[in-house]
């Protein structure tokens, strides 16, 4: 090999820039640093000790991101199973409302409007809605005949077992007495529709 002659600081430069490479290369954290350099200077660089890490911890990575996708595909799951729970009971408390509703004598109608008022005022309660309705629209005062006439409206029976008593005696011809009744029963029937 032919001699190359350098001056003097070029060669202390070089005898520094060895020594410094070798003393990163006996410590193993510089060590791989430095291959991890000089591998991104030149990616296809064959550097055993790189190349076998890389391909341990490459099926390691991916498992863990399996892992994490899978985890949080089972929050999801659990989140979406716990929204669909409380909808649930939220839509069979609903029911159940209107269900009481209707055995407490409420229409179709009046349920539709109780409906209607909840969705409109974002009311989940049933009962509540029906409250407010009814305060919001107040049941009509049955319409009773007054005045004087034919008929006797001064006898009042107050109880209504004693009212068919009575009628049942007069073997209907109580006029004022078949009045009251039927009075009564419109009433009943009218408050029940308004609702």
């Amino acid at each position: 090999m032919p001699a190359v002659e350098i001056d003097e600081v070029e060669l202390l430069r070089l005898r520094r820039q060895d020594q410094t490479v070798h003393a990163l290369m006996a410590n193993p954290k510089a060590k791989r640093k430095v291959l991890e350099a000089y591998k991104e200077h030149d990616p296809s660089a064959k550097i055993p000790e790189l190349d076998m890490e890389e391909a341990a911890r490459k099926p390691v990575e991916d498992l863990s991101k399996t892992v994490a996708e899978l985890q949080k595909q089972m929050a999801d799951d659990k989140a979406e199973r716990e929204k669909q729970a409380k909808l649930d009971q939220l839509n069979g408390n609903v029911e159940a409302g209107f269900a009481k509703l209707r055995r407490g004598g409420w229409q179709d109608e009046g349920i539709e409007a109780v409906r209607k008022l909840m969705d409109e005022k974002g009311i989940l309660d049933p009962e509540i809605a029906a409250a407010y309705y009814e305060k919001q629209h107040p049941p009509q005062a049955p319409a009773t005949p007054s005045g004087v006439g034919g008929w006797n409206f001064v006898e009042n029976v107050q109880d209504s077992e004693a009212d068919l008593k009575k009628l049942l005696e007069s073997k209907g011809n109580n006029e004022s007495l078949a009045d009251k009744m039927a009075r009564e029963a419109l009433q009943e029937v009218r408050g029940a529709l308004r609702r």
